[in-house]
């Protein structure tokens, strides 16, 4: 009896289990709605902050996407100037700059470096000729020292004729140096190149520069010629004569000296547009005359020169004696443009026509005894003038 009013009166573990459970739910769910109004905010600003989060890893910002981006580019634009440098020019004269072989200026990572022209190099190349002319049966290239360049007074001077059917060229054991290359045939010539071999100072020990290839074109060549009249009506003789290709001044020019007739011819000139100069290459007794050659000979008129001075020297020593052997350096003083340079024959004289009039100064000078003068002298038109220098 009483075992049955026990059962009766109480529940079992397992029911009061399941009450328990239901209550906490129950007691959990009302809390979850007491704290809703509250939690919508902050879970609406934890979504803002992701949004903007992933915005600013897709865009790339100072972090490393952005850093890694910037290195590639820069180890790009790196390379780019790696390959495009030798192709880079900065100016005259303390590097080599190789096109096909053929120095063309300095370049950039040379141009603060110089040059010394010390053992021994190789110049070889290839003869081409102008499209539509037939190949020469033979040719010869020149090699002489360059004009204008440093190193030219190391060049040496040689020569070398085809064999018929030959199109190439070589010279070895050249001392290196600064060079001037053509070619010539019949009818035919090259533009002159200028090619150096040398070696850069604090690397003698590397070979430099040492190995050269050069590509020599054949063109069609005419004539040029004219005559030159003094101003008192009596020709010009002995008066130098220069073309300048306009194109290449310091490489293409050609030079010849006037004769006893006042005349002049150049041969074997490359078609093109020159400049005609008389009596000096840069200061010209007239304004440079253009010359447009083409393949038939060209004849040009008659150049009248301008009243201009004559003046002759002579050097003597301290006691009035023929001084030989004196250099002669003179200017033309002010804005005009004119110089000379000569020596003094065995009699210590020296005539130098064709002369701009105007104050000139002269500097004479004889290294080896020491000696030294100078004299300044106002030079009219058309003037004859013998001057006397002591040289003490």
């Amino acid at each position: 009896m009483m075992n049955s009013m026990s059962t009766e009166n109480h529940p079992g573990h397992e029911a009061l289990f399941a009450c328990s459970k239901r209550s906490d739910l129950a007691n959990a769910g009302s809390a979850l709605r007491r704290r809703g109004a509250g939690g919508v905010p902050l879970l609406l600003g934890l979504l803002f902050v992701m949004i903007v989060l992933g915005a600013v890893i897709l865009k790339g910002g100072p972090g490393d996407g952005q850093g890694e981006e910037f290195g590639l580019a820069n180890r790009a634009g790196s390379v780019v100037e790696v390959e495009d440098a030798p192709a880079k020019s900065t100016g005259v004269a303390s590097g080599p700059r190789v096109m096909s072989g053929v120095e063309a200026g300095p370049a950039g990572a040379y141009a603060s470096m110089v040059r010394v022209f010390e053992g021994t190099g190789m110049i070889f190349g290839e003869v081409q000729v102008e499209a539509g002319l037939p190949y020469p049966e033979r040719w010869t290239v020149t090699l002489e020292p360059s004009r204008v360049a440093e190193g030219r007074e190391k060049a040496v001077t040689r020569t070398l004729t085809s064999e018929p059917g030959q199109r190439d060229f070589e010279f070895r054991d050249l001392p290196m140096a600064s060079y001037r290359i053509g070619v010539t045939a019949a009818g035919l010539l090259s533009r002159p190149q200028e090619v150096a071999l040398f070696k850069l100072e604090g690397y003698e020990h590397m070979p430099g520069v040492n190995v050269v290839h050069v590509t020599s074109r054949l063109i069609q060549a005419a004539s040029v010629e004219g005559r030159v009249r003094q101003a008192n009506g009596d020709m010009a003789e002995n008066l130098p004569i220069y073309l300048l290709d306009r194109q290449q001044p310091k490489e293409g020019r050609l030079e010849t000296v006037t004769d006893n007739g006042g005349g002049y011819r150049f041969g074997d000139v490359p078609t093109g547009n020159w400049l005609l100069y008389a009596g000096h290459p840069v200061h010209s007794l007239t304004p440079p005359i253009p010359v447009t050659v083409q393949l038939a000979p060209l004849g040009l008129d008659e150049l009248q020169l301008p009243p201009l001075a004559t003046l002759e020297i002579e050097t003597t020593d301290d006691y009035g004696r023929p001084f030989p052997g004196v250099e002669l350096v003179g200017y033309l003083r002010g804005s005009g443009n004119g110089s000379f340079r000569r020596t003094t024959d065995a009699f210590g004289r020296s005539k130098i026509p064709y002369l701009a009039p105007g104050p000139w100064r002269v500097s004479a000078t004889h290294e080896e005894e020491g000696r030294r003068c100078r004299m300044d002298l106002v030079l009219a038109p058309g003037e004859e003038v013998l001057r006397a220098m002591n040289m003490r």
